[in-house]
């Protein structure tokens, strides 16, 4: 068996490829069926908004999975925690066809969604194990440009499988994918944590001793905040797709993925945009760019819903330009607040997804609680989580200013 292993330096390629498969294995499982939420709502006899806590709840399992798969990836190594991740995912997906209600699929999705969290959040801890300087920022860098086209093919590939056999096959093809992957990662991936290090156990105290020093930083905890309350309206936008296009302008099913994919693909363009703009301006300033784009995007967006002034044209503009802006906003985000806190950068790295898929829990579900016929509430959530990001990022900003003034007056 030993044989079949992976050189972690001969095979470099193929192990970044597998692990961006780990990083993708959550966006499969949001993207791939939200063309069929309709016949899902249909089959189990209840409106779409109770379907769209399916998507919500992955948020707010994911973010729990993540909060415990870092410290027992620590303590067990990271090959354990992705594979149990991997195999929970997967039975959860293979049981959720068989339920006979919307409760049991509400609960067996969110074990899902922790078995993701828990397979994700060792990705980069894979990657941090074996390579050092740029080598690291290099291979993350490409699985995070695998991870951002998977929401461009999934709606595709969930819409030709729903087309083929109903709902139903999308979790079968997850199914069949986390298996394929536990066979991959058990034969050939190596630990790459330390033996010495691999404690085999841990206490509470250890679990949540390395965010305590990021939670006591005034500065970082506003931040934090700032950054994940405006990424926080991507996932009302996630959890409300299916409504907004098949229910609301009735497009057809095998046109809604070209529409998805859109805004995402503008939100990568605002990427490659953003490394390059970072040769002449600061982090700072192009975040705050991005957080104003969102903020006129999704304030427009509320007053035509409220107005009734809605069109299948300025909702489509409006949408893509709230999800583009999130291009200038989350790198740059995640890069202010590494630099902040640089000596808990791990820490702060997880605080990031496990608040971004929190507060999109919340937003999302809300959303979907106060569900109406119209695309209100959807401009209401939108427009609220980009104000609320850009009032605490000026907050922020006198913060700092504050501190600087304090540091130059005790010099």
């Amino acid at each position: 068996m030993k044989s079949l292993r992976l050189d972690k330096n001969k095979n470099m390629g193929v192990i970044t490829v597998l692990i961006a498969f780990l990083t993708a294995l959550s966006s499969l499982a949001i993207d791939s069926f939200l063309s069929g939420m309709p016949l899902m709502a249909q089959f189990f006899g209840v409106e779409i908004n109770t379907i769209e806590l399916i998507i919500t709840l992955y948020f707010l399992g994911f973010a729990v999975g993540n909060f415990f798969g870092g410290p027992l990836s620590d303590a067990f190594g990271r090959k354990k925690i992705a594979l149990a991740g991997i195999g929970l995912y997967g039975f959860s997906a293979l049981s959720i066809p068989f339920c006979d209600t919307i409760e049991m699929v509400l609960v067996l999705r969110f074990f899902q969604a922790f078995g993701g969290g828990f397979a994700t959040v060792t990705a980069n801890l894979f990657i941090r194990d074996w390579y050092q300087g740029k080598q690291v920022a290099r291979l993350i860098t490409i699985t995070a440009m695998i991870m951002m086209l998977v929401p461009l093919f999934a709606p595709v590939l969930g819409g030709f499988l729903i087309n083929l056999q109903g709902w139903k096959l999308v979790f079968y093809f997850l199914f069949a994918m986390s298996v394929v992957l536990f066979i991959i990662f058990y034969l050939l991936i190596p630990e790459s944590r330390e033996k010495a290090s691999i404690t085999n156990k841990i206490t509470a105290k250890q679990l949540v001793a390395k965010y305590k020093i990021l939670l006591s930083d005034k500065k970082a905890v506003i931040f934090l905040f700032a950054l994940c309350f405006p990424v926080s309206g991507l996932y009302v936008f996630i959890t409300s797709a299916s409504f907004i296009y098949l229910e609301y302008f009735n497009v057809e099913v095998s046109v809604f993925p070209l529409i998805f994919a859109t805004s995402i693909i503008l939100n990568v363009l605002a990427s490659f945009s953003n490394t390059y703009l970072l040769r002449v301006y600061e982090a700072k300033k192009l975040f705050q760019l991005g957080i104003t784009i969102q903020l006129i995007s999704g304030f427009s967006l509320f007053v035509i819903t409220l107005l009734d002034l809605v069109t299948f044209w300025n909702v489509f503009i409006l949408i893509a330009l709230f999800i583009g802006s999130i291009g200038f906003i989350f790198g740059n985000g995640s890069a202010i607040l590494l630099d902040i806190k640089p000596e808990v950068s791990g820490a702060a790295n997880a605080a990031i997804g496990i608040t971004r898929f929190i507060l999109g829990f919340l937003a999302g579900t809300l959303v979907a609680i106060f569900h109406t016929n119209d695309l209100v509430p959807i401009g209401i959530g939108m427009f609220v989580c980009s104000l609320i990001g850009n009032v605490i990022f000026l907050v922020f900003k006198s913060v700092s200013n504050k501190s600087v003034l304090f540091a130059s007056s005790c010099n």
